[in-house]
Protein backbone atom coordinates (compact mmCIF):
# COMPACT_ATOMS: atom_id res chain seq x y z
CA UNK A 1 0.00 0.00 0.00
CA UNK A 2 3.01 2.25 0.10
CA UNK A 3 2.91 2.89 -3.64
CA UNK A 4 -0.77 3.87 -3.63
CA UNK A 5 -0.20 6.62 -1.07
CA UNK A 6 -3.07 5.57 1.19
CA UNK A 7 -3.04 7.46 4.47
CA UNK A 8 -4.12 4.88 7.05
CA UNK A 9 -4.31 7.47 9.80
CA UNK A 10 -7.66 8.71 8.42
CA UNK A 11 -10.96 6.79 8.49
CA UNK A 12 -11.28 6.84 4.67
CA UNK A 13 -7.68 5.61 4.30
CA UNK A 14 -8.32 2.71 6.69
CA UNK A 15 -11.53 1.87 4.79
CA UNK A 16 -9.62 1.79 1.49
CA UNK A 17 -6.90 -0.34 3.06
CA UNK A 18 -9.44 -2.86 4.39
CA UNK A 19 -11.34 -2.94 1.08
CA UNK A 20 -8.15 -3.73 -0.85
CA UNK A 21 -7.34 -6.46 1.68
CA UNK A 22 -10.82 -7.95 1.38
CA UNK A 23 -10.62 -7.96 -2.43
CA UNK A 24 -7.21 -9.63 -2.36
CA UNK A 25 -8.46 -12.26 0.07
CA UNK A 26 -11.51 -12.89 -2.14
CA UNK A 27 -9.35 -13.29 -5.26
CA UNK A 28 -7.01 -15.68 -3.45
CA UNK A 29 -9.95 -17.83 -2.34
CA UNK A 30 -11.26 -17.93 -5.93
CA UNK A 31 -7.85 -19.11 -7.15
CA UNK A 32 -7.66 -21.82 -4.47
CA UNK A 33 -11.20 -22.97 -5.25
CA UNK A 34 -10.44 -23.18 -8.97
CA UNK A 35 -7.22 -25.09 -8.34
CA UNK A 36 -8.95 -27.63 -6.10
CA UNK A 37 -11.74 -28.10 -8.65
CA UNK A 38 -9.17 -28.67 -11.39
CA UNK A 39 -7.32 -31.25 -9.31
CA UNK A 40 -10.56 -33.06 -8.48
CA UNK A 41 -11.54 -33.06 -12.16
CA UNK A 42 -8.16 -34.48 -13.15
CA UNK A 43 -8.44 -37.21 -10.50
CA UNK A 44 -11.92 -38.09 -11.80
CA UNK A 45 -10.38 -38.59 -15.25
CA UNK A 46 -7.72 -40.90 -13.77
CA UNK A 47 -4.86 -38.41 -13.82
CA UNK A 48 -2.54 -38.38 -10.85
CA UNK A 49 -0.21 -35.47 -10.22
CA UNK A 50 3.19 -35.42 -8.64
CA UNK A 51 6.45 -37.14 -9.21
CA UNK A 52 6.34 -40.84 -10.10
CA UNK A 53 7.61 -43.19 -7.39
CA UNK A 54 11.31 -43.95 -7.60
CA UNK A 55 10.80 -47.59 -6.63
CA UNK A 56 8.22 -49.84 -8.25
CA UNK A 57 6.72 -52.74 -6.25
CA UNK A 58 9.43 -55.09 -7.57
CA UNK A 59 12.13 -52.69 -6.36
CA UNK A 60 10.51 -52.54 -2.93
CA UNK A 61 10.49 -56.35 -2.76
CA UNK A 62 14.14 -56.42 -3.77
CA UNK A 63 15.05 -53.81 -1.15
CA UNK A 64 13.19 -55.81 1.52
CA UNK A 65 14.95 -59.05 0.48
CA UNK A 66 18.39 -57.42 0.49
CA UNK A 67 17.66 -55.78 3.85
CA UNK A 68 16.59 -59.08 5.41
CA UNK A 69 19.62 -61.05 4.12
CA UNK A 70 22.00 -62.11 6.86
CA UNK A 71 25.70 -62.85 6.50
CA UNK A 72 27.54 -65.82 7.99
CA UNK A 73 28.15 -63.78 11.14
CA UNK A 74 24.40 -63.24 11.68
CA UNK A 75 24.53 -59.51 10.92
CA UNK A 76 22.89 -57.81 7.98
CA UNK A 77 24.70 -58.61 4.77
CA UNK A 78 24.04 -55.22 3.12
CA UNK A 79 23.85 -51.75 4.59
CA UNK A 80 20.99 -49.48 3.66
CA UNK A 81 23.47 -47.34 1.71
CA UNK A 82 24.60 -50.37 -0.30
CA UNK A 83 20.98 -51.28 -1.07
CA UNK A 84 20.22 -47.68 -2.08
CA UNK A 85 23.28 -47.56 -4.34
CA UNK A 86 22.34 -50.86 -5.98
CA UNK A 87 18.76 -49.69 -6.67
CA UNK A 88 19.78 -46.14 -7.65
CA UNK A 89 17.80 -44.33 -4.96
CA UNK A 90 18.56 -42.49 -1.73
CA UNK A 91 18.77 -44.05 1.72
CA UNK A 92 15.68 -42.07 2.73
CA UNK A 93 13.71 -43.77 -0.06
CA UNK A 94 14.77 -47.20 1.20
CA UNK A 95 13.83 -46.34 4.78
CA UNK A 96 10.48 -44.88 3.67
CA UNK A 97 9.55 -48.04 1.75
CA UNK A 98 10.84 -50.40 4.43
CA UNK A 99 8.73 -48.56 7.03
CA UNK A 100 5.65 -48.94 4.82
CA UNK A 101 6.21 -52.68 4.40
CA UNK A 102 6.53 -53.13 8.17
CA UNK A 103 3.13 -51.53 8.87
Amino acid sequence: MLKQGIDTSTPSGRLQFHMFGAFDEFLRELIVEGTLEGLASARARGRVGGRPPSLDPHGVEMARALYDMKGSDGKRRYTVQQIADRLGVSRATIYRHLDRSLR
